[in-house]
C-alpha cells in the first residue's frame, strides 16, 4: 500500500515527528510513505526515517491548498499509485476531500492537536465545510480522548484507533549532545557567568490569561533565595507578536527579571539538556504535548496543570508535580521543591522519566497499533 502524508505547516512540530516515526513503521512493514509538505530543513528529517518527499512547488512555512496545489497532489497520487492520504489537521482534511473528487483514495486522519468534540461531531454528521464526509480511519494519540470518543461517538462512518506519537529517542538522548552545543547555548543565555537552574517553557501568547500567569509566577520566583532562584527560559515559538510585545512592555520594563525570552531556538535538544525542569502551561488541558514527552526523554522533571491527558504522559510517581489549573501558589511550591533537589535525587528523577518514555512511547510499541489501523483500509472501498 502507498500512503501520501500531507503536512500543512513546518511549524507543526507534533505532525512532523508523527510523519517521521510513522514513515519508519510503514516502510518496515512493506508500505511506501510519501510526504507532501512545504520545503524546508525538516524534509531531510523525513528522508532519514524512510519517507520520500514529493512536494516541489511550495517554499513557504505553510501550504496554501490552492487549485494548483490540489492538482499537484492529484498528480502525485496518480503517478505513485497512492491508496490513502494521511492528514493531520482540518486544513489537510479539506485538501484530501478535494483530491478525492478526482482520485480514488481513502483518508486517514490523526487528531493530534484538535480533539474537540465539535470537530468529531461535525465529522459524524457527515459534513465539514459543506463537504460530504467519507468514511475515515481516525487516529487519536491520547488514550483518555480515545476512550471518551469511543464511548460517545463510535458509530456511523468513523473508525477510531488509539495510536500515540512515539518519541525519537535517537535525538532526545543527552549522551549524544556535545559539550560544544551546550556551552554555545549556555553562553547565549548568559549562564556561564552566573549558573542557575533553568526552567524551560514555550510561550502561549494567544491568551492574556497565560501572560498574567507567567508574570505572577516570575514575580514570585524572584523572591526565592538566591541559591535556588532559577532562570525561566521562554521560547516564543511563533507566538502572537502583538501579545508578545505587550508582555515584554508589561513585565520586562525596569525589572531585574528571572525570565529569559527567546525569539527562536535552533537547538531544542541542547536547550532541554541544559534545563532541569520543563514547564508546560498550555491553556488547553486536553492538549497532547509531545514537548512533555521530549522533555522527559531528556531527563527533565515536568511541571504542568492537572489533566487526564497530562497524567498519561507523565510517570505516575511524578503526578504530584501536576497542579490545579491556574494555581500559581501551588505551582511555585512544586518548582521550589524541585529546585532544592540534590544532584543524586535529580539524576534519579531524570532516569525514571527517560525510562518511562523509553518503555511506553517508543516506535516499536506503536508499530502494532499503527499497522492495525492501516489494515482497516484494505477492507474498505475508496468511494
Amino acid at each position: 500500500m502507498n500512503i501520501l502524508q500531507l503536512l500543512t505547516s513546518l511549524n507543526n512540530d507534533i505532525s512532523i515527528r508523527a510523519i517521521a516515526s510513522y514513515s519508519k513503521i510503514l516502510n518496515s512493514n512493506g508500505f511506501n510513505s510519501y510526504v507532501f509538505a512545504p520545503l524546508g530543513r525538516e524534509l531531510s528529517y523525513f528522508k532519514r526515517w524512510g519517507a520520500e518527499v514529493v512536494s516541489k512547488s511550495s517554499s513557504a512555512l505553510d501550504i496554501n491548498y490552492s487549485k494548483a496545489t490540489i492538482k499537484e497532489i492529484c498528480e502525485v497520487v496518480l503517478s505513485r499509485s497512492v491508496n490513502a492520504i494521511h492528514v493531520y489537521d482540518i486544513a489537510g482534511y479539506k485538501a484530501a476531500l478535494q483530491v478525492k473528487k478526482t482520485c480514488s483514495i481513502k483518508i486517514v486522519m490523526s487528531l493530534l492537536t484538535d480533539i474537540s468534540e465539535q470537530t468529531v461531531i461535525g465529522r459524524l454528521n457527515k459534513t465539514i465545510f459543506g463537504e460530504f464526509m467519507p468514511r475515515a480511519t481516525t487516529l487519536v494519540p491520547s488514550k483518555t480522548a480515545y476512550r471518551q470518543l469511543l464511548t460517545k461517538y463510535s458509530r456511523k462512518n468513523i473508525d477510531l484507533f488509539h495510536v500515540p506519537v512515539p518519541v525519537d529517542l535517537t535525538i532526545y538522548d543527552e549522551k549524544k549532545i556535545s559539550q560544544e552545543r551546550t556551552i554555545s547555548l549556555a553562553t547565549q543565555w548568559g549562564m556561564l557567568e552566573k549558573p542557575r537552574h533553568i526552567i524551560f517553557t514555550k510561550a502561549f501568547f494567544g491568551s492574556n490569561k497565560w501572560q498574567n500567569q507567567i508574570i505572577k509566577l516570575a514575580m514570585t520566583l524572584e523572591k526565592l533565595p538566591e541559591n535556588i532562584k532559577p532562570y525561566v527560559v521562554i521560547l516564543k515559538n511563533g507566538s502572537n507578536k502583538k501579545l508578545s510585545s505587550e508582555f515584554e512592555e508589561k513585565y520586562f520594563k525596569n525589572r531585574n527579571s528571572v525570565l529569559c525570552l527567546m525569539d527562536d531556538l535552533l537547538d531544542m535538544e541542547a536547550g532541554l539538556k541544559l534545563s532541569s525542569i520543563y514547564l508546560e502551561l498550555s491553556p488547553e488541558n486536553d492538549y497532547y504535548s509531545l514537548d512533555i514527552l521530549n522533555a522527559l526523554a531528556m531527563g527533565n522533571a515536568v511541571v504542568s496543570w492537572q489533566s487526564p491527558v497530562n497524567k498519561e504522559l507523565v510517570p505516575f510517581q511524578y503526578h504530584e508535580y501536576l497542579t490545579k489549573n491556574g494555581d500559581i501558589k501551588e505551582l511555585v511550591q512544586v518548582l521550589a521543591k524541585l529546585l532544592k533537589m540534590g544532584q543524586k535525587e535529580r539524576d534519579f528523577t531524570g532516569r525514571t522519566s527517560r525510562n518511562y518514555v523509553l518503555n511506553n512511547f517508543n516506535t516499536k510499541n506503536m508499530e502494532a497499533l499503527l499497522i492495525d489501523a492501516y489494515s482497516t483500509l484494505s477492507f474498505r472501498k475508496a468511494s
